[in-house]
C-alpha cells in the first residue's frame, strides 16, 4: 500500500470516527436512550434523554423471588427462538441460561453468542427482566427477555 492510500486510509478512518461522536453528542453532552421492558405488563417504553457530561442507566428491580429453577416460554423470532432457564437463590436471580436456536445463519449465530452473555449479565445485575435490549440483536434481545419474564412469573 503506498504512502498516499496509507494516509487517504487515515483520513477517512479519521472522519468515519469524527461524524460517529458527532451523532452520539450534542454540543458536548452525551444523548442516551433508554429501552425498558416491564414485566407485569409486557410493554415497552422508549425515553430519550440528553444529559451534559455523563451518560447513566436506570435499572429497577428489587423484586423476591421464590427459591427454584424455572424455564420460560420458548419464544420465537424473526431469525430463531430463545428459551430462558433462570435460577433463584435467596430470593435473588443467580443465574440465567439461555438456549438460542437459529436457523444455522451465521451473522444470527454471531449476534446470539454476543448478546446472550450481555443480557445475562444485565439480568443478574438488575435481579429482574427491566432491561434493555442491545441494538443490533433486538429479536434476540426482545425473545430473551420475554422469556425471561414468563421464568420469573413462575417464581
Amino acid at each position: 500500500m503506498s504512502t498516499r492510500a496509507k494516509f487517504a486510509a487515515v483520513i477517512a478512518s479519521a472522519g468515519v470516527l469524527g461524524a460517529g461522536w458527532a451523532a452520539g453528542t450534542a454540543n458536548g453532552a452525551t444523548v442516551a436512550t433508554t429501552t425498558t421492558t416491564t414485566a407485569t405488563t409486557g410493554t415497552t417504553a422508549t425515553t430519550g434523554t440528553t444529559t451534559p457530561g455523563a451518560t447513566s442507566k436506570t435499572t429497577s428491580g428489587s423484586s423476591t423471588y421464590k427459591d427454584g429453577t424455572y424455564t420460560g416460554t420458548t419464544v420465537q423470532h424473526q431469525y430463531g427462538s430463545v428459551t430462558v432457564t433462570v435460577t433463584i437463590s435467596g430470593g435473588k436471580i443467580t443465574n440465567v441460561t439461555a438456549q438460542a436456536l437459529d436457523g444455522g445463519d451465521r451473522r444470527s449465530q454471531s449476534i446470539d453468542s454476543q448478546a446472550v452473555p450481555m443480557m445475562k449479565t444485565e439480568v443478574l445485575s438488575a435481579n429482574s427482566a427491566s432491561v434493555s435490549t442491545i441494538g443490533g440483536a433486538t429479536y434476540t434481545t426482545t425473545a430473551y427477555i420475554t422469556s425471561l419474564q414468563s421464568a420469573l412469573a413462575k417464581a
